[in-house]
C-alpha cells in the first residue's frame, strides 16, 4: 500500500482542517531565521545616466530587476543625477554591490539587515487560524437549514475571507522582501551642469566650438537686451518729458515783446549836419 502524501500545514491526513491551538501557535524547533537585507550608496561619476544603464545591466545579470528610476539633467548651479532602485536575489547582493562600486567614486555606502522572523511567524500563524475559521464557516453553511443561520455564516465568512486575503498579501510582500534585496543607488555627476561634455577635436570640432561660442554670445546679448528693455523704456519716457518741457520754455521766451528804448537817448545819439548849424546861427 503506497504511503499517503504529507498533509498541508493546518490540515490533517484525512483532509479535515486541524483546529487552532488553544494557546496560540507553537514555535517549531530550530526556526529558520528570515532577514531582509537592503543596501544604499551614492556614487560620483562623469555620466550618471550611463552609469545607471550599467547598473541595470548588472541587476539583470544577477536575475534581478529595476523597480524605479529617476533622472535629473542638472542646471547651471546643480549637478546632474540619476537614482535607480534595484531588486536582486539576496544571495547575489554582495556581488552586485561590489560591481556597482566600480562604476565611479563611492561617496557613501550602507548595508542593513533586519530580522523579520517574528513577523513572518506571526503572519503564518494568523493565516493558519483564519483559514481554519473559514473552513469551519464553510462547513456550517453546508449543513445550515435555517436561513438566519445561513445569512450570519455568510457575513462572518465574508469578514474572515477579507482579513485572510489581506494577511496573505502582507505575507507575500514580506516573502518578496526576504527573497530579494533592495539596492538604492544615486549617481551624481562630477561637474556642475550635467554630464562631462565631449571634447572638441580636429578642424571641424573647432568650427563647431566657434559656432557654439557665437550662439552663446548672441543668446547672452538677447538676454541682456531683455534685461535692459524695461530700463530703456523708462529712460525714453523721461527723455521725451524733458524734451517737451525745454521746447515749451523756449517758445515762451521767443514769443515775448522786444524791450522799449528811451526817446531822449535816441535824440541825443542823432548827429548834427553843418547846414543845420548855420541855420541856427542866422536865426539867432
Amino acid at each position: 500500500m503506497p504511503e499517503a502524501p504529507p498533509s498541508a500545514p493546518g490540515v490533517t491526513a484525512d483532509g479535515v482542517a486541524a483546529p487552532a491551538p488553544e494557546f496560540g501557535p507553537v514555535d517549531e524547533p530550530a526556526t529558520k531565521r528570515d532577514v531582509v537585507k537592503t543596501a544604499s550608496m551614492t556614487v560620483r561619476t562623469g555620466n550618471p545616466s550611463e552609469a545607471a544603464d550599467k547598473a541595470a545591466v548588472i541587476a539583470e545579470n544577477a536575475s534581478g530587476r529595476v523597480d524605479r528610476r529617476t533622472e535629473n539633467a542638472g542646471t547651471g548651479r546643480g549637478r546632474a543625477s540619476t537614482t535607480i532602485v534595484l531588486r536582486v536575489p539576496v544571495g547575489q547582493l554582495d556581488g552586485v554591490v561590489r560591481e556597482l562600486k566600480e562604476l565611479g567614486t563611492v561617496q557613501t555606502a550602507e548595508t542593513t539587515a533586519d530580522d523579520v522572523t517574528a513577523q513572518r511567524v506571526d503572519l503564518d500563524a494568523r493565516i493558519k487560524a483564519l483559514q481554519t475559521s473559514v473552513d469551519r464557516l464553510l462547513g456550517i453553511m453546508r449543513d445550515a437549514t435555517d436561513p438566519d443561520s445561513l445569512i450570519r455564516a455568510e457575513d462572518a465568512l465574508s469578514e474572515r475571507q477579507a482579513e485572510l486575503d489581506s494577511l496573505r498579501a502582507q505575507r507575500e510582500q514580506l516573502g518578496d522582501q526576504i527573497a530579494y534585496s533592495t539596492v538604492d543607488v544615486s549617481f551624481v555627476a562630477d561637474q556642475i551642469g550635467g554630464p562631462t561634455p565631449e571634447q572638441y577635436s580636429g578642424f571641424l570640432g573647432q568650427v563647431e566650438r566657434g559656432w557654439d561660442g557665437l550662439v552663446a554670445v548672441v543668446g547672452n546679448l538677447v538676454l541682456l537686451l531683455g534685461l535692459l528693455l524695461p530700463w530703456l523704456g523708462a529712460l525714453a519716457v523721461v527723455g521725451v518729458g524733458l524734451y517737451l518741457i525745454i521746447r515749451t520754455a523756449r517758445r515762451r521766451e521767443r514769443g515775448g515783446p522786444p524791450p522799449a528804448q528811451p526817446v531822449v537817448a535816441a535824440a541825443a545819439d542823432t548827429p548834427t549836419t553843418p547846414d543845420q548849424s548855420r541855420g541856427s546861427s542866422g536865426e539867432s
